[in-house]
């Protein structure tokens, strides 16, 4: 029973601080600020509604005059609520008065429909119609309940005895209303945050198209971090794979072979090299500075001097080399015209997404199949299709793992991004790696 009787007490005490806040919260005097400033404009709005009704009804004034000043104000007056400045200044208001989260999505088109424009009008006129019903009521009972006061306190009775002779005779009355008066123009403030927060998103937030843009921009954002990851697992696990076998070396030739081991530090390093050209071209576009001399990679990362140009297929060959350099035994066969990069070349995009295909391919036939030959082969059946194939013979490739590793399923996705086709797996004794590429 006293467990119930606390809970009870304590669920009262939380109803009770629940009607007071209003009178304590500081959201409810930021709202009373956000809703006297509508109200200033609207007493400007019905200012100047008024003049003009006065003008009108004054029979000295010329009709047609009157007429044209008033179209002309009305067009002036009316413009602001669907100006784009005026509608991020409310969101900015709104976040800082409403405590409302108004998301504003930039319209990519660059300027905003004319729903959004509505819908900011919208609210501009809900703004001054509440701030002006909040302004009214403050205008009205702060002097009411000044002069509850004073009656209660003996001064200048005539108003309450006009007002009503019955609450003439009794002042303790004349106080409560007095602060009745007052504290009805919280609760009007908080009445008015309420609606203006249920409205705030709904007129203000971004319309159906920008949230649908919004969506494309964030998958294609996704898109391309996935691409940068891809870049760094491919160039730096390459990089890595082959430093590992390239020192391996140099430690069995150190003593044996003081010349093979220097080649095999050598390469450690120029693969070193390459690897850091790679990263500082990934880096590059992380950094967004691909201008629009980025396209040939002579754009200026931040502080890091000219960025390396992306890898195609003309890169082969050095890739190659470093492989046999690591100790495969690789065999690179193309059709005529496919490295060269002349004219009728493969297109800039696919013949990265090549090399890195080829590239993956190797890292793991080294990896996983050290010693064994790989053969790779890149032919032109036709004018805008592209074939590459690598193989290297591995006994257990009929138990090697399709999953589990960024490897293959990053190829497929290089290939995929640029409407290609890739098959991966083994082939007797043999995994073999095909990507078609078309365009």
């Amino acid at each position: 029973m006293a467990e119930q009787a606390a809970a009870t007490g304590g669920g009262e005490r939380h109803v009770l601080r629940r009607a007071l806040a209003p009178l304590t919260s500081a959201a409810t005097v930021r709202a009373g600020v956000y809703l006297v400033i509508g109200g200033v404009l609207a007493g400007a709005y019905v200012t100047l509604a008024t003049g003009f009704v006065q003008m009108f009804a004054d029979p000295t004034t010329p009709r047609a005059a009157v007429a044209v000043l008033a179209v002309v104000t009305g067009a002036i007056v009316c413009t602001p609520p669907f100006l784009a400045p005026v509608r991020a200044l409310e969101i900015a208001a709104v976040r800082t008065f409403l405590d409302v989260d108004a998301p504003d999505l930039p319209d990519l088109s660059g300027a905003l429909s004319v729903a959004t424009r509505w819908r900011a009008a919208a609210w501009f006129a809900l703004h001054l119609t509440l701030g002006g019903l909040v302004t009214l009521g403050l205008l009205v009972a702060v002097p009411l309940a000044t002069q509850l006061a004073l009656s209660a306190a003996g001064i200048d009775r005539a108003f309450l005895v006009q007002l009503s002779p019955a609450l003439a005779r009794h002042p303790a009355a004349w106080a409560a209303l007095a602060v009745v008066a007052l504290l009805a123009v919280p609760y009007l403030a908080t009445l008015a945050r309420h609606l203006l927060r249920q409205a705030a998103v709904p007129l203000l937030g971004p319309d159906q198209t920008a949230r649908i843009a919004e969506l494309e921009a964030r998958a294609d954002r996704l898109a391309e971090r996935g691409r940068l990851a891809r870049e760094l697992h491919d160039s730096v696990g390459h990089a890595l794979t082959i430093t590992t076998l390239q020192a391996a070396a140099a430690a069995r030739q150190l003593e044996t072979d003081p010349a093979a081991a220097r080649r095999s530090l050598a390469a450690v390093e120029e693969t070193g090299r390459a690897a850091m050209a790679d990263l500082d071209h990934v880096l590059g576009l992380l950094r967004g500075a691909d201008g629009p001399d980025g396209a040939d990679g002579s754009a200026r990362g931040a502080g890091r001097g000219p960025r390396a140009p992306a890898r195609t297929l003309a890169d082969l060959p050095a890739l190659v080399d470093d492989a046999r350099r690591a100790g495969a035994d690789v065999h690179l066969t193309a059709d005529d015209g496919v490295l060269d990069g002349g004219d009728g070349a493969v297109p800039r995009v696919v013949a990265h997404e090549a090399y890195r295909v080829v590239q993956e391919a190797l890292t793991n036939a080294v990896r996983h199949a050290p010693g064994s030959p790989v053969t790779v082969h890149l032919r032109r059946p036709r004018p805008t299709v592209l074939v590459l194939e690598a193989a290297n013979p591995f006994p257990g490739a009929g138990e090697r793992s399709t999953t589990g590793g960024r490897g293959l399923p990053g190829m497929a996705e290089r290939v995929r991004f640029v409407g290609g086709e890739l098959t991966a797996g083994p082939d007797g004794g043999t995994w073999v790696v095909r990507a078609s590429f078309g365009w």
